[in-house]
Parts: C-alpha cells; sequence; structure tokens
C-alpha cells in the first residue's frame, strides 16, 4: 500500500505541475495555453488513461494483499503444535493444553514373553473396522487394560490405588513444537514450559514382559467404576533407583524417582 500511496501522489503532483507551471514538448520554458480547447483535452484523455492505469494498480495490489491475509490467516489455523499423554488422568493441564481425547490405558499382559513393550492411550468411543467379526485364532497380540500396583498403601499414584485401573489423556498444544519426559525431576530446565509432573512408571522388573518408562500424573486418578477387584493386564509399578551403575550420589538406593513433561 505504501508503494500505491507514492505512485498517487506523483501522477498529483504531475497534475498540479502541467496546469500550473509545467513545460510543453521538452520546452522548459513554454507555458500551457489554458485556451487551447484541444491540447487541454488531449492532456485530460491523457491524465484519465494514467488514473485508470492506477485504479487497476490499486486494485490490484488490494487483491494480492487480500491473498496474503488469507494465507496468513490459514497459517495461523493449521499450524503445528505438539502432542503428549497425560498418564493417569482424564483432563490436560489447564491454559497451556487442548484435549483431543481420554480414555484407558492399555497394554500387553505383565507375564507374556511376546508382549509388546509400550502403554498405549485407548479412546473410549472406539470404532470398529471391517474386520472385527473375523473368526477367532490364536495367532494374534492382546490388549489389556491397566492396573496401578503397589504394596504399600500411600502409593506414588494415590492413596489406595492398588488394582485400580489407571485413566490417560492425549493433550496438544499449538504454542509448543516439541514436547520431552523427563525421568529424575520436578522441575524443566531454562526456556522449557512444564506440562505436568508426578513420578517414574514401568513394569515389574522381574516380570517376562517387557514395559516401557511412563511419567504418571502426581495428582494420578483411577477410572471410574473401576472396583478393586484385580484384573492384572498391562501394570504400572512405581520406579526405585538402584545404585552402581547408577552414580549415587545424585541419586540414592530404593529412592522413587520423579518425572516431569515438559514443552518448549
Amino acid at each position: 500500500m505504501v508503494n500505491v500511496a507514492i505512485t498517487v501522489s506523483l501522477a498529483v503532483v504531475s497534475l498540479c505541475t502541467l496546469f500550473c507551471c509545467g513545460s510543453c514538448n521538452g520546452s522548459r520554458n513554454k507555458r500551457i495555453l489554458m485556451s487551447d480547447p484541444d491540447y487541454v483535452q488531449q492532456q485530460m484523455t491523457h491524465l484519465q488513461s494514467e488514473l485508470q492505469t492506477l485504479q487497476a494498480t490499486v486494485q490490484l495490489q488490494n487483491g494480492k494483499i487480500s491473498s496474503l491475509e488469507q494465507q496468513l490467516s490459514q497459517a495461523n489455523q493449521n499450524r503445528g503444535g505438539v502432542t503428549f499423554v497425560r498418564w493417569g488422568r482424564t483432563d490436560c493441564p489447564a491454559n497451556l493444553t487442548e484435549l483431543v481425547y481420554s480414555g484407558y490405558t492399555g497394554g500387553s499382559w505383565w507375564d507374556h514373553p511376546g508382549a509388546a513393550a509400550d502403554y498405549v492411550c485407548l479412546p473410549r468411543d472406539s470404532v470398529w473396522g471391517p474386520y472385527k467379526d473375523l473368526p477367532n485364532d490364536d495367532y494374534s497380540g492382546r490388549m489389556y487394560g491397566t492396573e496401578y500396583e503397589s504394596d504399600n498403601p500411600a502409593s506414588p499414584f494415590g492413596l489406595k490405588s492398588q488394582n485400580e485401573e489407571a485413566p490417560c489423556a492425549v493433550c496438544r498444544s499449538t504454542s509448543f513444537v516439541s514436547s520431552v519426559m523427563i525421568p529424575a525431576r520436578t522441575e524443566c530446565y531454562s526456556g522449557w514450559m512444564k506440562a505436568y509432573s508426578g513420578s517414574l512408571a514401568s513394569g515389574y522388573y522381574n516380570h517376562k514382559a517387557a514395559s516401557q518408562y511412563v511419567c504418571v500424573d502426581e495428582h494420578a486418578q483411577p477410572l471410574d467404576g473401576g472396583a478393586d477387584s484385580n484384573d492384572d493386564g498391562k501394570l504400572l509399578f512405581a520406579v526405585k533407583a538402584k545404585c552402581g551403575s547408577l552414580r549415587c550420589p545424585p541419586y540414592e538406593e530404593d529412592k522413587y524417582l520423579s518425572c516431569v513433561v515438559c514443552m518448549k
């Protein structure tokens, strides 16, 4: 718009020069004869043509600006973000993220040697595919729910959480583009924003099935209606530090490890 304004201003200056003190046919000293109707008409026609050209230029520039504004708006709507799972909760950190969905923490059976290692967040509103009702056979993986496990009534997962089923929430933020789970800390490093903190969890060290480390929220919840029955499935145990190849200090023998999820 600045270039268009400059162009229009120059046209106005040219118009003023033409009728006030301008030159004709290259002569610096010859004045325009205002009484010559043919000459005046010729110049008016010329100026009208230039004005139309300027108007077309302005419309073109306005169209380009409008297109750029639309592209910018679309880019803001479609900009990237970061997602992470908040284990042990059905909600996401307030003011930082939005809830994609909440559901049930799932995984493989704790004692199966061929178990999948990872924990997954299963949605509450499953949508079955076309192969749901195929005849059953034994050549398949298995998906189970997940329970908190602890011999201590005051476990890191909450009072009397033993055998309670664990929820989960998938969270997204459009203000950040990276996330990381840091074990053994409750605070993020400089330049990172804390999403949530809690207790480091995994499967039991002496079970057959592999597992992974996840961060269970410090205010972990049980699933509603989970009852107190011991259904097993995928299990969550708090993780303790073991000295030796792990440096002590700073770590301490048999102390429960914390964790934090950070965004940037």
